[in-house]
């Protein structure tokens, strides 16, 4: 595992924000689902285990991201792209706004030329 002590804030800023997005989706996930079971309300289930899916996939990419994994990073690109273009669909609530502004910033952060060679310093 590599130390990042020396790391650029413009791969910090992507690495933690990913991380805290991801732990939201798994732990929604897995507390719905839990609490689904214990109250045997099994009909939004497969909703929830998405939820938990997609989680797992989130931290996947950021794990690897942080491992100075090439792939991570092209993951975090995808997730980030697809966030921006789903928040302008439902651009009418407040959350998909928030989420749209720190998807861009993250973005940005994401493709600043530090970043990358950062990244590339690690293969």
């Amino acid at each position: 595992m590599p130390q990042h002590k020396d790391a650029p804030m413009s791969y910090k800023i992507p690495l933690w924000y990913n991380f805290i997005f991801a732990s939201i989706y798994l732990i929604y996930g897995g507390v719905k689902i839990i609490l689904s079971i214990l109250d045997r309300n099994y009909y939004n289930m497969d909703n929830l285990i998405m939820f938990t899916i997609i989680g797992l996939v989130l931290i996947t990419f950021a794990f690897a991201y942080r491992e100075l994994r090439r792939w991570g990073w092209h993951g975090l690109i995808i997730v980030n792209a697809l966030i921006i273009v789903g928040s302008i669909f439902f651009i009418q609530q407040i959350e998909n706004i928030i989420l749209l502004v720190f998807s861009v910033i993250v973005l940005y952060y994401l493709s600043k030329p530090t970043t990358r060679e950062y990244i590339n310093k690690g293969i």
